[in-house]
This record gives C-alpha cells, structure tokens and sequence, in this order.
C-alpha cells in the first residue's frame, strides 16, 4: 500500500511539472533582457536673442483731491454748460429769426403776386375806358351829322333840297341810332373800367395788408438775428 501511494504521488508531481513546462513554452513574448543605450555627447542649447529689459509700470500715486481741486471742477463744469445753454440760446434765436424770415418772403410774395393783379386790372381799365373814349367820338361825330340832316330839313320847305323830308327824317333817326348805340358800347366800356378799377383797388388793398405783414416778419426776424449775435458776441 505504502508503495501505490509513493508511486501515485510521483504521477501527480510530473503531470504538474510536464503543465508548467508546456505553459511556459507556449508563451510568446520573452522579456528580453535591456541592452545598454550607447551614450551621446550633451548638446548645448543655442543662445537667445538679448530681450530689452522691460520697465516695471510705474505705479502713480493716488493723492487726494483738495478742496481747491473740487473748486476748479465745479467752475469748469459750470462753464461747460453755461457755453452749451448759449449755444442753444443762440440755435434757437437763429431757428425762430429764420421762421420769421420765412414768413416774412410768403408775406412779400403774396404782396407782389396782388400787385400784379392789380397792375392787370388797371391795364384793363385803361383799355376799356380808351374803347369807351373812341365810342363816343363816334356819337359825337355821328351827332353833328343828326343836326346837320335837321338843319337841312328845316330849310327845305323854303330852299328846295334834293332830298325829300321824310328820306332826311329817315337818315337823322338812323343817326340817332347809331349815336345811341356808341353811347351804349361806351358806357358798357366805362362800366368794364369801373370794375377793372375796383378790382385793382381791391387787389391793392389786399396787397397793403400783405405788404404790413411782410415789414412785421422782417422786424421780428431782424430782431431775433440781433439778439442771436449780441448772445454769440458774449460767449465768445
């Protein structure tokens, strides 16, 4: 018995040195053993260009504000802005001068379109009444050729005209006529004139108005102009 177990152990032992055996030879990677590194002469790092030496900032010294620094801020503000209020002042004196000024070139232009209407009308008159003058040279003309024909008729009972009374009768009523007509055309001339007349009148009157307005805006404008460089003047 004692020799079965002897000979059983000794089985045992070489199966399990025969597995580390195989195990060991089926490995691939063998660690080889390190070889020694030939050695290299140091290199020397190459020099760097020389920087300039840079200045620490220079660090200011806060001090404190006095009161005379106070002062001199305060006044300066205080100019700063009694400036920019002058400068408003004058922007806005400018503004309402050049409004006025406007006002003023609507004001003198209407004054002149009105006299040239009136100018027209007047023109007008002239012609119509000039009509109405030629018209009533005619009724005059045709007048003396009236009494002409009457006196003609008065003496033809004793003298023995040519023509018979009732042909003179004839010719004095168509005299008439036509005096009556020039009268007519000429008063209708005259009335034309009259109211060519009235309307220049009116278109004067209108303009007068236009003209008053128009002399207010040029003061106004002119005044608001001085006042703006009497103030530009100051601030200088």
């Amino acid at each position: 018995m004692g020799a079965q177990e002897d000979f059983a152990k000794r089985k045992e032992f070489q199966k399990k040195t025969d597995e580390d055996i195989d195990s060991f030879l089926s490995r691939s990677d063998f660690q080889k053993t390190p070889q020694p590194v030939p050695s290299r002469p140091p290199v020397e790092p190459a020099p760097k260009p020389l920087e300039p030496p840079v200045k620490a900032p220079v660090t200011e010294e806060k001090r404190e504000m006095t009161d005379e620094d106070h002062e001199k801020q305060i006044t300066a503000a205080r100019s700063s802005r009694a400036d920019s209020e002058a400068y408003q002042d004058v922007a806005i004196l400018r503004k309402k001068s050049h409004a006025f000024g406007h006002k003023a070139a609507k004001f003198y232009h209407k004054y002149k379109a009105n006299e040239a209407k009136a100018q027209k009308c007047s023109a007008r008159a002239v012609a119509y009444r000039e009509k109405a003058a030629e018209r009533k040279e005619k009724a005059k003309s045709f007048k003396e050729m009236a009494r002409e024909y009457e006196v003609e008729l008065s003496g033809a009972a004793q003298t023995g005209s040519e023509l018979s009374p009732e042909s003179l009768r004839t010719k004095i009523a168509t005299l008439e006529r036509k005096v009556a007509k020039q009268e007519e055309v000429a008063r209708k001339n005259e009335s034309k004139a009259s109211q060519q007349t009235a309307k220049a009148a009116k278109y004067r009157t209108r303009g007068a108005k236009f003209l008053e307005q128009n002399k207010l805006f040029e003061s106004e404008a002119r005044r608001y102009a001085k006042r703006a460089d009497n103030l530009e003047k100051a601030s200088v």
